[in-house]
């Protein structure tokens, strides 16, 4: 009788899904992006004509046609380098999300194909999976999710930063104050645009491994179950962290990481692992060095230890 392969289980315990690098550099474009945007706004402001009045006032002579104009222009500017690439080949998604659903697909081919010699011989490579039309139609749907991502991003950078202008031409604030408040409030929104560069990447990684995991299911009658890895570093949440090492059907956890705001800012994963009829996984070793790991991650004294 064949001996049973373990599954893979990443490397690096502080980055199960292997996506830190992608994020940080999907962050530093929302941020070079959102620095363009703030330019904008301030070469627009730049152009309402002000002189100073009195107790330290300003009078912008601006009136509502020239002010609509203005938000107007304003707002093509972050549609164009929010929106850069359209409905189906949105940047955000071309640059980074397709490469993370890309990415995990190619982990659990290789971790699958290491545990199934059926699975490896019937799905072939990664490149014959990534030309199947199921494989092509869940990118589609991506593509389309992450452009109403952008367009939502969109419209909630135009509303603040518009807020944020009106308010100090409204108030007669000095001119020089209203760039800075705006140049802040542009912070702001490359803060909310980094959470979702660190919650759609690694989502779209995981949701590939449970995709090709349930075509896998499907395929070649594989039983399977989800082993959960945490990220266990410094800021992890204890809930997270005490799924660590346990085992959990793939509706369990699309349903666990769907509540609430599990997936927000969540760095954990999932291994596949092939188990007997009883749902136990034919090799417990695996489970086994994931517990270890995570007491040896304890004695570090974080806040989710136990």
């Amino acid at each position: 009788m064949t001996t049973p392969k373990p599954a893979i289980i990443p490397g690096t315990v502080e980055d199960p899904t292997g996506a830190d690098a992608l994020e940080r550099r999907a962050i530093d474009d929302f941020n070079r992006r959102m620095r363009k945007i703030g330019k904008a706004y301030l070469a627009g402001l730049d152009r309402i004509p002000s002189a100073p009045v009195v107790n330290k006032k300003y009078e912008y002579r601006i009136d509502q046609t020239l002010l609509n104009s203005t938000l107007a222009q304003m707002g093509a500017e972050v549609d164009r380098v929010l929106l850069e690439g359209g409905p189906t080949d949105v940047w955000f998604f071309r640059e980074y999300v397709q490469t993370a659903n890309k990415r995990g697909t190619a982990q659990q081919f290789a971790n699958l194909s290491q545990q199934s010699p059926v699975y490896h011989a019937g799905r072939g490579s990664l490149a014959e999976i990534i030309q199947t039309e199921p494989y092509r139609r869940r990118l589609g749907l991506l593509a389309a999710r992450e452009f109403e991502e952008m367009v939502g991003l969109s419209g909630n950078v135009k509303a603040n930063m518009a807020r944020v202008l009106t308010d100090g031409l409204a108030r007669g604030l000095n001119p020089r104050e209203i760039a800075k408040n705006l140049t802040a409030q542009t912070g702001i929104e490359a803060g909310r645009a980094a959470r979702i560069a660190r919650t759609e990447i690694t989502t779209a990684l995981r949701r590939a491994r449970w995709d090709e995991s349930d075509e896998a299911a499907e395929l070649y009658n594989l039983d399977t179950k989800e082993m959960h890895l945490s990220a266990l570093s410094a800021t992890t949440r204890a809930s997270h962290a005490a799924r660590h090492g346990n085992l959990y059907t793939r509706e369990q956890v699309r349903d666990w990481w769907a509540e609430g705001a599990n997936g927000i800012n969540c760095k954990c994963s999932t291994t596949t692992m092939m188990v007997d009829s009883e749902g136990k996984p034919l090799v417990s070793s695996t489970v086994e060095r994931a517990k270890a790991t995570k007491k040896k991650m304890e004695t570090r004294g974080y806040d989710w230890s136990e």
